[in-house]
């Protein structure tokens, strides 16, 4: 048996919130182990930072990194976030919310959906979210963390946090020198490869040469080691999710301060309001081949009061990386690939990637089965979550503009159509472990855009309709009487803070 020869020097290129998450990540799973951990990060190149929404495993990732919630919330300007308000999405003066957590309690063993879908059928009185403990809170601006001692029917809600994507940077910064991560200033002029097309050093300012076993690249859309050294080619989505461009702005904080994220249809894209503890973040995702840059700025300005940043124009390609890891290198955050921000998912790809990773840690012999591996499960992430966004467009029904007019004849990916085909039938969904987005998430957004299947399971008949519309009714009034006993969510921050 021949002995491991581990990898000891790390160098990831890039800071941000990918090169800090990754450092940070990275740190804590080789804590006590002989290593050197490198990061080189440009001076004086802003990260895009739109990343401020996150989901539910932004809070996992917390815990994995030993980081205290209280004191991440307080040193990050962050607020709490229950799910996303859609609005105008399935038509104009139409909204509906895609919550965390589930959606009221299995049945008879059989699912909550199967039979609100024949209450819908036979008497239907109550939306879908009505049974969500997230949204109840939401509503109401109103917001806990449940304590898992103290049981209640908002046990069941499930939170992420929106917050400042700089300051999180600079937290994560903090965290990861602490640990002995290493920070050098400066841009990199050139990669060298060796005989097996490795990278084996950068060449940075000052023409001082950094070697290393295994490198990270978190440059963003630039993708330096990736693409420009590697020459890793790119799948590009831009004909199943057309809208490649965003301007972003921040303006003053809007009270009351809601504990979700707020996205907003419009003519040629979509706008997202993002409320942190000291002001909101404001964005207009569009298509260039039917809007200009100056016309999203225009609408940006005209839907958002008090704007204190000058609006900023980012472009993007959606798509993925061919291979987020090949031969040395990892690819994370943008260089890997690029989601809309529409389900808040890019900061949850960045941590994925590296716990992916650091459950893969490679020898320096790199193994092509574990990278193999490695990128097929990455890449089922990429694909879920393309398809789950891809949902939110392509059963829409408004048909006002020449945007919404694409999408009534867009084609979408067989993997998407075969699910939307078997749900149409009895809203039966198939159990897809790779997944991002449990069963829950799929039929909020598909109720939400109208996509209502033919019939319910047969199933469901066996059990005793008349006491459950009785217990929907009951179930739905609780939520809200106890949603309202509970702080509201800037209240809630304030007594962080004490």
């Amino acid at each position: 048996m021949q002995k491991n020869e581990n990898i000891k020097n790390y160098v990831i290129v890039g800071g941000g919130t990918a090169g800090w998450i990754s450092a940070a990540i990275l740190a804590r799973t080789l804590h006590n182990t002989e290593h050197t951990i490198t990061v080189i990060e440009s001076p004086n190149i802003p990260t895009i930072g739109v990343g401020e929404a996150t989901i539910p495993s932004i809070v996992d990732m917390l815990e994995f990194l030993r980081i205290p919630l209280k004191d991440f919330i307080l040193k990050t300007n962050a607020t709490f976030k229950l799910g996303i308000k859609f609005v105008d999405w399935k038509e104009k003066n139409h909204h509906y919310w895609h919550q965390f957590g589930h959606i009221g309690n299995k049945v008879d063993a059989q699912p909550f959906y199967q039979h609100w879908l024949k209450h819908q059928f036979i008497n239907p009185t109550f939306e879908l979210t009505d049974f969500s403990p997230a949204i109840a809170l939401a509503k109401q601006n109103k917001f806990f963390i449940p304590d898992p001692k103290q049981p209640s029917n908002l046990s069941k809600s499930a939170y992420a946090l929106h917050f400042d994507a700089s300051l999180v940077a600079k937290y994560l910064t903090e965290y990861s020198t602490a640990l002995n991560v290493k920070l050098i200033q400066a841009h990199v002029k050139d990669t060298l490869l060796d005989e097996n097309g490795n990278i084996s050093q950068l060449t940075i300012d000052g023409h001082e040469s950094i070697k290393g076993d295994f490198f990270i690249d978190c440059t963003g859309q630039s993708a330096l080691l990736i693409n420009k050294a590697l020459r890793v080619g790119y799948e590009n989505w831009q004909h199943y999710l057309p809208v490649n461009k965003a301007v972003a702005a921040q303006s003053e904080l809007i009270t009351p301060l809601s504990p979700y994220t707020e996205s907003i249809a419009h003519e040629h894209g979509w706008r997202w309001r993002i409320p942190l503890q000291n002001r909101t973040g404001n964005g207009y995702v569009y298509c260039s081949d039917y809007c200009s840059d100056d016309e999203a700025i225009g609408l940006l300005k005209k839907n958002v009061p008090n704007i204190i940043t000058e609006p900023r124009v980012i472009s993007f390609t959606t798509g993925k990386r061919n291979k987020v890891w090949h031969k040395n290198c990892l690819a994370v955050g943008l260089s890997s690939g690029f989601l809309e921000p529409l389900e808040s998912t890019s900061i949850y790809l960045i941590m994925k990637t590296m716990l992916n990773f650091v459950q893969s840690l490679p020898t320096k012999e790199m193994a092509e089965p574990t990278i193999n591996e490695f990128n097929r499960l990455i890449d089922n992430e990429y694909y879920n979550i393309r398809d789950f966004i891809i949902l939110h467009y392509c059963e829409t029904k408004r048909t006002d503009s020449k945007f919404w007019q694409m999408w009534q004849n867009l084609a979408i990916p067989e993997s998407l159509k075969t699910k939307l085909d078997l749900f149409k039938c009895q809203g039966r969904l198939y159990e897809n472990h790779y997944d991002l987005f449990a069963s829950e998430s799929w039929y909020a957004v598909l109720e939400g855009m109208g996509v209502r299947p033919k019939s319910y399971d047969p199933i469901i008949d066996k059990s005793l309709f008349d006491k459950i519309e009785k217990a929907f009714t009951e179930s739905a009034k609780a939520l809200q009487i106890n949603a309202s006993k509970t702080l509201d969510h800037a209240e809630y921050i304030n007594r962080l803070k004490h």
